[in-house]
């Protein structure tokens, strides 16, 4: 979503100022860019199988067979080298500068899942690559240039990421209370992403407001206000979740990847009005 947000961005430059947009890169940046973001969860969801997380019967209790972890550890690399070749060549089409800013996401992604149990680290990791990173490396390859604008305006996208990040958290949490697995530790981490994903969300709204007083964003980005309904019930839904009911913070999942979509829309809208 950092992707559609900063191309937004670059065409109100180009229409504004006349910048220079090489529109026929952006194919191949959403390429890139999805190649390591499903890289990257195959490698979560492989190390997952290894330690034996996350995985329910259809009556939604632990089940004890797991998938195997090979095919997904073969799979996942392949996905990360087609995102690196094709990083690479944009890297080839544009500076080195794009090597720094893929070689970190690459490198990050790939070892987040040692990241996962240091709190406000973990955050700012998934905060920096799904916001400003991307971001920046998306405008660079478009324009050939670096801006501490793109920088700010994907803080909010970078905020409702890291919502996504906590509905991961909590359903990891649940898993482990119905398979009995620290379950004495599971309400006190639990109620700390309840309130992150609450920081979080609120947080993407108050950011953009922010950005709109101080001419950072146009007015007509305070249109993710008619996605603030949705982001009220999903932050009602995450505190519904201290009853242990599955299905409950399944559905949160979805809701929050659908704030994610609606909200960056009408935030990138926000440049064309």
């Amino acid at each position: 979503m950092p992707v559609l947000l900063t191309s937004a961005y670059a065409f109100s430059l180009q229409e504004a100022y006349g910048t220079s947009v090489e529109w026929w890169l952006l194919p191949f940046i959403f390429i890139a860019v999805l190649s390591y973001q499903a890289g990257v969860n195959m490698v979560d969801f492989k190390w997952k199988i290894a330690r034996k997380e996350d995985f329910l019967d259809e009556k939604k209790s632990p089940i004890t067979q797991k998938p195997t972890e090979e095919p997904w550890q073969k799979i996942a690399l392949g996905v990360l080298a087609f995102g690196t070749i094709i990083g690479l060549w944009l890297t080839y089409q544009t500076g080195w500068i794009l090597l720094l800013f893929g070689g970190f996401g690459l490198i990050a992604g790939y070892n987040y899942y040692y990241y996962k149990n240091y709190g406000l680290a973990r955050d700012l990791l998934v905060f920096t690559i799904f916001g400003p990173l991307i971001a920046l490396g998306t405008f660079f390859v478009l324009t050939g240039e670096l801006s501490l604008m793109v920088v700010l305006i994907a803080i909010p996208t970078g905020l409702v990421n890291c919502g996504i990040l906590h509905t991961n958290i909590v359903r990891s949490i649940l898993f482990d209370v119905k398979a009995g697995i620290n379950s004495s530790a599971w309400p006190s981490d639990f109620r700390t992403s309840q309130w992150r994903y609450a920081l979080f969300i609120f947080g993407a709204f108050l950011a953009t407001g922010i950005l709109v007083v101080f001419g950072t964003l146009p007015f007509w980005s305070l249109l993710i206000l008619l996605a603030f309904p949705m982001a009220l019930t999903n932050v009602k839904t995450m505190f519904k979740g201290l009853s242990k009911n599955m299905e409950t913070v399944l559905a949160l999942d979805e809701g929050t990847a659908k704030l994610q979509v609606v909200f960056t829309i009408l935030l990138a809208l926000g440049f064309f009005m």
